[in-house]
């Protein structure tokens, strides 16, 4: 019943997003198709089911892993020339979307759970990681021509649940933070949480007003912890708030993965009424050959994407262009980015010498600040001694001078200190690091151009340029 073959048939389904009628005469591209809707129902069964109970959830979330597993399947044994439907890109498109949404289903079970907040926080990662994917698919020129008038409306709705699902990450985190009294890493995350669900209210404009409501009500759960935290930063803790991007990145932890469809199952697909015509033997054979067949393949096109974008990288990261290898008279030039930072030295020549006396200052007012640290603890011990001889003369307790306090207050300051000495150690350490780099930036420009590097091509090289290229990226 192949193209072409004796039993041969025209098979007539319809496009989902063109609605045009498409007609193949091959066998393959019904079953194609069947398989297509297998996954299409799945993807609707989980999001029609009840998500409020454990059941509800656990349920859902199979739905959409067999979803996965259906396209998945269609993907690795079918041709994706049958239709726009079965093209890579919409497949790829709509098993992101199906793992994304099954670890959805994880994440609110984990919060219904009382989870750990770092796990919830990985599991809510993974969410945004899988709806990235999605929107980095939706986002490419040819699945765009392909979605046509839902594309938009797509890459809306998905970006919204991006930044949502990337600000209840950084919440837990934040959560984390405060359990492990880090109160500065605390507030940056609450302020990144704020922040991306504001990107993620502003995504959700024409959504349903059950989508509103949410977002309303994470508003007013993470706006709250963001208030609070930064009223006892700014009252009690007084800690410096780092960047968020100084801060470790949350790494997801994907906990579904496209449940395996197997189409020789009677479960899946029911008896199967030629049986007595083909032995079962010969199917599962066939089967296991077009699987590992399948799977070498797939490593070796993993193997060369890796490759190519490791390459593209470099390419991208010299600012050169492949067809221009072989013209180093670009080299013979200060790259203009370095030029700049040449001529902002220039107009301030004295910058090494104000950062030196800068450090030196800085290295003066620690030790003066020790040393007042340092008296005012003997102060507080001499005191301390003296209470306690008055007390073993008169033998009453002599009336309190509050050195308790001054002794908690110390104690904190002496905190602050330590950590401020740090922090001018590793200020230290990054000025004798590049404080001869900033001389060189700052001399002639003939010391600076001896110094850059200055790459050779042989003739051999010339004449194999994607050899030359292959043996810069493993350099």
């Amino acid at each position: 019943m192949g193209s072409g073959e004796e039993a041969a048939v025209p098979v007539t389904w319809t496009e989902i997003f063109s609605g045009k009628a498409v007609t193949v005469d091959e066998i393959c591209y019904e079953q194609a198709c069947i398989l297509y809707n297998l996954g299409a129902l799945h993807s609707m069964l989980g999001a029609v089911d009840n998500r409020v109970t454990e059941e509800g959830m656990k349920v859902s979330c199979t739905h959409f892993q067999c979803s996965a597993g259906a396209f998945t399947y269609l993907c690795d044994h079918f041709s994706h020339s049958f239709s726009v439907d079965m093209s890579h890109q919409i497949l790829n498109l709509n098993i992101n979307l199906m793992l994304g949404q099954a670890q959805e289903c994880l994440l609110e079970k984990s919060m219904l759970d009382n989870r750990k907040s770092f796990l919830v926080a990985r599991i809510s990662a993974q969410v945004v990681d899988y709806y990235k994917e999605a929107c980095r698919a939706l986002e490419n020129s040819e699945t765009a021509s392909l979605i046509g008038k839902f594309q938009k409306d797509w890459k809306k709705l998905i970006q919204m649940k991006i930044y949502y699902y990337a600000a209840v990450a950084h919440l837990h985190m934040g959560k984390q933070s405060e359990e492990q009294q880090k109160y500065g890493e605390r507030l940056a995350y609450f302020q990144s949480s704020f922040d991306k669900l504001t990107e993620a209210i502003k995504y959700a404009k024409g959504q349903p007003e059950t989508v509103q409501e949410a977002l309303r009500f994470t508003m007013d759960v993470i706006g709250g912890k963001y208030t609070a935290a930064k009223k006892d930063n700014d009252f009690v803790y007084h800690e410096t708030v780092p960047p968020i991007d100084s801060l470790t990145s949350v790494k997801g932890a994907s906990l579904v993965k496209a449940l395996p469809v197997n189409p020789t199952d009677p479960n899946v697909t029911g008896p199967d009424i030629f049986t007595k015509l083909v032995p079962m033997e010969a199917h599962e054979a066939s089967s296991l050959y077009s699987e590992e067949k399948a799977k070498l393949l797939r490593e070796v096109v993993d193997k060369i994407d890796a490759k190519n974008e490791v390459l593209e990288q470099f390419m991208d990261s010299l600012r050169i262009d492949p067809d221009s290898m072989d013209n180093l008279d670009m080299f013979n030039h200060i790259p203009p980015v370095l030029m700049e930072k040449c001529a902002a030295l220039s107009v301030r020549p004295d910058t090494v010498k104000s950062l030196v006396q800068s450090m030196q200052i800085l290295s003066g007012l620690y030790t003066d600040v020790e040393a007042s640290l340092r008296e005012l603890k003997e102060l507080m011990d001499e005191d301390e001694s003296m209470e306690k001889k008055c007390q073993e003369v008169t033998g009453k307790l002599c009336q309190p001078s509050g050195t308790s306090a001054l002794s908690k207050e110390w104690v904190k300051y002496m905190e602050v200190h330590e950590k401020a000495s740090f922090t001018n150690t590793e200020l230290h350490k990054a000025m004798n690091l590049h404080i001869s780099n900033l001389r060189l930036l700052s001399g002639p420009l003939e010391d600076l151009r001896a110094a850059l590097p200055s790459p050779t091509v042989t003739d051999e090289d010339k004449d194999h340029p994607a050899e030359h290229e292959a043996n810069l990226v493993e350099e």
